[in-house]
């Protein structure tokens, strides 16, 4: 059964959310660390840095899901875009020094993406690089899917295991459907019929 490309994007975007409210209960220790990262946490404290960066990753990934699922018109927030590029920018820096390179990689596969959508890359790259986006987190979703599994505790084997997997199924479906093109408005038709003349 094949699920609309924004009903899928809005379903990736609410296991994100579950997602972040996981690691934000973890940093207010109504859950044990022991709940994230497959249990090899040693402290507290590195499961506060860890559940913070995992929180500021998912939240950046928002938008990106948003414009590869079609769930928002990117020319109609290309400002916004802009400030997201600058924003994804320095969070591969910061990134960088906490040494997190499976963060780093995570930020990059939308960064193409986000450039289209801010207007520094030519619009036509949009499908090409939505495509690139969708496969590539599609690939990481079953990659935490087979680490949850492995996971030390049953809350990451059954919950998280279970997010992870639904996540990569909605990331397949958007990657394997093709995006309806929007009808042209009554003034683009004027203006193409203008030139032709």
């Amino acid at each position: 059964m094949r699920i609309n490309r924004k009903t899928a994007g809005k379903g990736i975007i609410a296991l994100n959310i579950f997602t972040m409210f996981v690691f934000l209960l973890v940093i207010l220790k109504i859950l044990p660390y022991e709940f994230i990262s497959g249990g090899l946490l040693e402290s507290y404290d590195a499961a506060v840095q860890a559940a913070s960066t995992s929180i500021i990753m998912l939240i950046y990934g928002i938008p990106v899901i948003a414009a590869a699922s079609g769930l928002i018109r990117v020319k109609d927030y290309r400002n916004f875009y802009k400030g997201w590029l600058f924003f994804a920018l320095v969070l591969i820096v910061v990134l960088i020094f906490e040494s997190s390179i499976t963060g780093v990689i995570v930020v990059c596969f939308g960064i193409p993406l986000i450039a289209v959508a801010a207007g520094a890359i030519d619009d036509k790259e949009f499908n090409l690089f939505s495509k690139v986006y969708l496969w590539l987190s599609f690939m990481f979703a079953c990659l935490n899917t087979l680490g949850n599994l492995l996971g030390g505790t049953w809350f990451e084997k059954i919950i998280m295991g279970l997010v992870t997997l639904m996540q990569a199924i909605l990331y397949f479906n958007i990657a394997t459907s093709k995006r309806k093109r929007r009808p042209k408005s009554n003034d683009q038709r004027v203006k193409k019929r203008t030139n032709k003349k």
